[in-house]
């Protein structure tokens, strides 16, 4: 429990479960972040330097996207045109009712 002075997100939660596996220690923090964040953090942070791109968030995505040698999870899975087209369609809904909010709000404020 030293580390959990220091480390508040280390300390554990509740009891120990039954089964369950012991909390990573500090060490195998530091070995999972030396040999798997840093070698996409690195190429991700050289990517972004050489192209510089205004929207820097956007480009990250795409990259990371583009990459074949890393495990992209659920966002490696293809997704059809309709359910492309809705999400559109979806985000277009919430940018009016955004908008209709924002005005409510202002003139709200200027009465």
């Amino acid at each position: 429990l030293a580390q959990a002075k220091f480390l508040p997100w280390a300390r554990p939660v509740g009891p120990p479960r039954v089964g369950a596996m012991p909390a990573p220690t500090i060490t195998e923090h530091m070995r999972y972040i030396q040999e798997k964040l840093n070698p996409v953090m690195e190429a991700l942070v050289t990517a972004v330097l050489l192209k510089c791109p205004k929207n820097p968030p956007e480009f990250m995505v795409k990259w990371l996207m583009e990459q074949d040698k890393y495990d992209k999870g659920e966002f490696g899975s293809l997704v059809d045109d309709s359910e492309i087209a809705r999400l559109r369609s979806e985000v277009e809904r919430l940018r009016r009712h955004k908008a209709m909010l924002q005005e409510a709000l202002r003139q709200d404020s200027s009465r």
